[in-house]
């Protein structure tokens, strides 16, 4: 299992990250942290991409009417909401006024467990051109990299920053998540939501790391009302460990 090293200095960096403002210890932001970019790509256009220059944070979107684009960040707006204060069906106001993970805006970065984009997180998207790029022969053997390399370099950059949240999307992928924000000895809290799971806990840094269901398929965190009640209780947390 060896990488390519072209690939390896930019899975390393903040690939696969959409950026806004990753925050500071002074100036602690709200992450979110997805599983890995949709839609489809070519070899060419990985190898392309892996060209970027990614050593630094992205600085977001041109305009945060981007967020409004895609369902995932319709849904991811509107827990934010939630956690702001507001009602769910205010989050196209929440957008205009707070503009997450867009370019001079402040308070959140939104990024990713994998660097590449793929059409949904089954191992068969991956084929002989992918191996070629990257040096590994399946997926199974890129994730596999990743969780030895690139998620140790996720854990420096949330002990460095001090994020007050990493709101973490996608259950399945919790010990994913574990590896990447928190300490191998953590233990998570289980909470039982409006018929939904919720997972968190603090690391070492005070960040409260919170894991919840996918938000944008059938089995998921998809209502309103759910999504009202998870935000509620998340900002609640956040007020009780103090990290407003």
């Amino acid at each position: 299992m060896t990488a390519n090293p072209i690939f390896e200095t930019w899975a390393k960096s903040y690939s696969g990250c959409d950026g806004g403002d990753i925050g500071s210890p002074e100036r602690r932001a709200i992450w979110l942290c997805g599983i890995e970019w949709g839609g489809s790509r070519t070899a060419e256009d990985l190898q392309a991409e892996m060209q970027r220059d990614e050593s630094h944070p992205r600085e977001g979107y041109d305009h945060a009417s981007h967020n409004l684009a895609y369902i995932f960040n319709r849904q991811a707006l509107k827990i934010l909401s939630a956690i702001d204060g507001i009602n769910v069906s205010g989050y196209r106001d929440f957008c205009s006024r707070a503009k997450p993970f867009t370019q001079g805006s402040s308070g959140y970065f939104k990024l990713n467990l994998y660097p590449v984009a793929f059409k949904d997180t089954s191992q068969s998207r991956w084929h002989e051109q992918y191996a070629a790029v990257t040096g590994f022969s399946s997926k199974q053997e890129y994730i596999d990299w990743c969780k030895i390399h690139r998620f140790g370099q996720m854990r420096k950059w949330a002990s460095t920053a001090r994020p007050k949240l990493i709101l973490c999307l996608g259950k399945q992928y919790r010990a994913d998540f574990k590896l990447a924000f928190h300490e191998e000895s953590a233990t998570f809290n289980h909470e039982f939501i409006d018929g939904r799971d919720l997972w968190w806990s603090l690391n070492a840094e005070g960040t409260l790391v919170v894991i919840i269901p996918f938000m944008v398929n059938s089995h998921g965190l998809t209502r309103n009302d759910s999504i009202q009640v998870f935000g509620d209780r998340i900002a609640r947390l956040m007020e009780l460990h103090g990290c407003r």
